[in-house]
């Protein structure tokens, strides 16, 4: 064979491989990605996706209101799909549990990003452990691994853990919710505690992943990147964060990528408190593509932060009845602002 036939054979060759990449490029690019949100029953599932997303799944205050993944899909800009899945919610009983778990796996199988929600104003951190425990046992070790990844971790009803005040931010007829220093620094505690007891154990099968603008440059025995993506072995715990932080301070905001990962968030759907935070965080696990095509999702969610002031004065009034004049003493929503 000459040496055109060669080179003539070997460039056939590379324009397959080129091809084939193309196809992979093009099917990760345009596959439709979900999400599950998950957890016992009563920590606000439905309320947070209702919130999110101007639907209208049923909220039950007394008893359980969903019995079966519901899903709600929304486009993205470029037109791809991203689809959450509201899940029943585990602890109404032993038998329902049973039916859910095979549930549960499916859908931590399938889907591309799983939320974890707990009550912010429980102390039951041992029991989400045990739960996580159980499915993780039915899945195989590398399933296992795979799921423990797309965990991301969320206290909800956040609006519950008073006092400390919360401050409402107005600007107008409408503001927003923040906690005071006071109730900032009990969220930490929560957060920090959830994390130790139902993250850190998984810690072994951890890894924290996030997009790389190019400038990114920096390898060692759990870090590593390339074009695309920066990657980290194990748990990417606030104290490795402060420390890659410290030695390498150009990079601090992919260090807070990647710690967003491992955080346990707090939210409230009533306060519409952190829910752009939680968004940026569930579309950043989605992978490196996702931020640029889900960011008219980001934006709809940072909308969401405004509360209006009439709204406000029902959530918090207090109604304080002299008994002996027989009349009010202090009524919050009559109150000129």
């Amino acid at each position: 064979m000459d040496r055109i036939s060669v080179d003539a054979l070997e460039e056939h060759q590379l324009e397959e491989v080129r091809q084939s990449v193309r196809r992979e490029r093009d099917i990760e690019a345009n596959k439709a990605l979900s999400v599950a949100i998950m957890g016992h029953t009563g920590v606000g599932k439905s309320s947070l996706l209702n919130v999110l997303f101007g639907t209208r799944f049923p909220v039950g205050d007394v008893k359980p209101a969903t019995r079966r993944p519901q899903a709600i899909s929304v486009p993205s800009n470029s037109g791809h799909t991203l689809t959450f899945w509201d899940m029943p919610g585990l602890g109404d009983s032993a038998e329902a549990d049973a039916g859910y778990r095979a549930m549960y796996l499916e859908k931590l199988a399938e889907c591309d990003v799983v939320i974890w929600a707990m009550h912010a104003d429980s102390r039951c951190t041992d029991h989400e452990a045990r739960c996580l425990n159980r499915l993780l046992d039915d899945a195989p070790p590398e399933e296992g691994r795979r799921i423990v990844g797309k965990l991301t971790y969320v206290l909800t009803k956040a609006d519950l853990l008073t006092p400390p005040p919360w401050i409402f931010d107005m600007h107008g007829d409408r503001g927003t919710f923040v906690p005071s220093l006071a109730l900032a620094g009990r969220m930490e505690l929560k957060a920090a505690h959830v994390e130790q007891m139902v993250v850190e154990p998984w810690g072994d099968l951890l890894g924290a992943a996030t997009y790389n603008t190019g400038d990114f440059a920096l390898r060692d025995r759990r870090l590593d990147f390339d074009r695309q993506t920066v990657t980290y072995r194990g748990h990417f715990s606030r104290e490795v964060c402060e420390r890659y932080t410290a030695a390498h301070p150009e990079h601090a905001e992919v260090f807070s990528r990647l710690r967003d990962n491992h955080r346990v968030l707090p939210c409230s759907a009533l306060f519409r408190f952190n829910l752009a935070a939680l968004m940026v965080n569930v579309v950043g696990k989605l992978g490196p593509t996702a931020i640029f095509r889900f960011q008219r999702v980001l934006d709809d969610a940072a909308e969401l932060a405004g509360v209006p002031v009439a709204a406000m004065r029902e959530y918090g009034n207090f109604l304080v009845w002299d008994g002996i004049r027989g009349a009010r003493a202090f009524d919050l929503g009559r109150l000129p602002i």
